[in-house]
């Protein structure tokens, strides 16, 4: 008897089985025949018209920021430790005295290594040791920035890494080259969709793009010095912005 009750249970599962695979395989092969993921148009098979704005504005830095070095050697690392420590101080003076404020001064450079000359026959030969100190300087007064090049290679710096004129706060000029490059690719936009007889649509895409930036100057133009105060001229930045838009075409 128990048997039988066996076989007719085993009988009922398969049949179970069987009818949950035959559920699921209407609910799938519908899905397909309807048009699923496998037929889905993809966003970038839309029809649209992309293109491109550029937004330009030019302005006049209000800041420079310059590297200022000063390199010491002597026979012994103390020495040039302690003559390049000497001649920093008085750079330092130069940049207080100046009105440069100590938050606008900051230390990017101390190296101390060994000077050797490769150039004797018994080999590599340690001469002596080079200190090398550098501090980046942030000058808001655009006036000052040559004769300041000058008080300070007077005082002790042998250095100069460049000059980088910029903008304290670029952004509302940013915001303003922003607007324009938008109206651009909008009336870019608009052309293209007149001249194609159709009819602009929403805006699918929008990304943004920064170029330009601040100008530097070489540290050739820095070199030289005495004899007065070197000619520096600040120029002008041109802050550039890009977009790219894409638009649906309406139907």
């Amino acid at each position: 008897m128990s048997k039988v009750v066996s076989i007719i249970l085993g009988a009922i599962t398969v049949f179970l089985v069987a009818a949950v695979l035959a559920v699921e395989l209407t609910m799938v092969v519908p899905a397909v025949q309807a048009g699923g993921p496998s037929e889905a148009v993809a966003p970038e098979e839309q029809n649209a018209i992309s293109v491109t704005g550029e937004g330009k504005v030019s302005v006049e830095p209000d800041m420079a920021e310059i590297i200022i070095g000063v390199e010491s050697r002597a026979p012994t690392a103390k020495e040039a430790a302690s003559q390049n420590s000497e001649d920093m101080n008085e750079v330092m003076a130069v940049l207080e005295g100046m009105g440069i404020a100590e938050e606008d001064i900051q230390t990017v450079d101390y190296s101390i290594r060994a000077d050797i000359d490769y150039r004797g026959d018994e080999g590599p030969k340690v001469v002596g040791y080079v200190v090398d100190n550098a501090v980046r300087v942030k000058v808001r007064d655009l006036d000052l920035v040559g004769d300041l090049l000058d008080e300070v290679m007077e005082a002790g710096a042998n250095n100069i890494y460049g000059i980088t004129f910029t903008l304290e706060d670029p952004r509302p000029f940013q915001e303003q080259a922003r607007e324009m490059a938008v109206a651009d690719a909008r009336s870019k936009a608009q052309q293209l969709a007149e001249a194609a007889d159709v009819r602009l649509g929403a805006l699918l895409s929008l990304s943004e793009y920064i170029t330009g930036g601040p100008v530097y100057v070489e540290k050739a133009a820095a070199e030289g010095m005495g004899g007065g105060a070197p000619p520096i001229s600040a120029g002008q930045l041109e802050i550039t912005i890009q977009v790219q838009m894409s638009y649906e075409i309406a139907q």
